[in-house]
């Protein structure tokens, strides 16, 4: 065999093994999304209560809160972009009043990464100092419960997470494609005029997951406790839902 065929021979192997090689480069390139993190709100009770200031004198009542939400103007303008999936229920069929369990994702479907808090525990994100006016960032979770495009509720069940990037372990970057998964629990509650519309022949036949991100600022005095909210403009989308029934006692 004439050696030039013999080198013929032996590169078309290594030219389809380089082919391959740069395929599997590409292909890895553009992964498709992945799960960075997961967090089961329903395995231990969550530590949210913050602490008190010491009186300096002796006061009288109770203690009271306020808190101050400020929406996302409708701007163009957004950070980022968040879809939220109800990847699972418990049930398929639920009376008001009922826990429901559910799973939600929260992918980021946008072209740059975006930073979300996801521990539960908002005690751990306050100063020794009580009395000292602290920042974090919190994202809200929802589950809504819906009967086509007639009417939908947000009483569903409720979940939150928190986060301050002094604070290590609590805020995650979440890369483009990438998502944290969220397991969560709630009471099923529908308002009057809900109830209405159900019994009028409009019942509910599936529920949607909604998370919105804001930045916070709390400040506590011993009797009284005041938070600012700033709901941070992320482009959102609900991308799966999950069929239900729902009946009414």
């Amino acid at each position: 065999m004439d050696h030039r065929s013999v080198m013929h021979s032996l590169l078309r192997p290594m030219s389809c093994l380089a082919f391959v090689l740069l395929a599997t480069a590409a292909l890895l390139s553009t992964c498709p999304a992945q799960e960075v993190a997961s967090v089961d709100l329903t395995e231990g009770k969550a530590r949210v209560d913050l602490r008190r200031p010491k009186a300096t004198s002796d006061t009288t009542g109770g203690y009271s809160g306020a808190q101050s939400i400020t929406h996302c103007p409708d701007s163009t303008e957004k950070a980022g972009a968040l879809d939220t999936s109800l990847l699972s229920l418990d049930r398929t069929h639920y009376q008001v009043g009922d826990e429901a369990k559910f799973e939600v994702m929260l992918q980021n479907t946008g072209a740059a990464p975006i930073r979300i808090p996801y521990s539960p525990n908002l005690a751990d994100l306050q100063p020794k100092d009580p009395a000292k006016q602290f920042a974090y960032y919190e994202v809200q979770i929802l589950l809504w419960i819906a009967a086509d495009e007639r009417w939908s509720t947000n009483t569903g069940g409720y979940a939150a997470l928190y986060g301050d990037d002094d604070h290590a372990d609590t805020m995650l970057t979440l890369e483009p494609g990438q998502w944290i998964r969220v397991v969560a629990e709630g009471r099923i509650r529908l308002e009057n005029n809900v109830v209405e519309l159900v019994r009028s022949g409009a019942p509910a036949d599936h529920a949607f997951a909604e998370a919105t991100l804001f930045r916070e600022e709390t400040k506590i005095t011993s009797k009284q406790s005041a938070t600012v909210a700033r709901e941070l403009c992320v482009a959102q989308t609900h991308g799966q839902s999950v069929p239900i029934a729902l009946s009414i006692p």
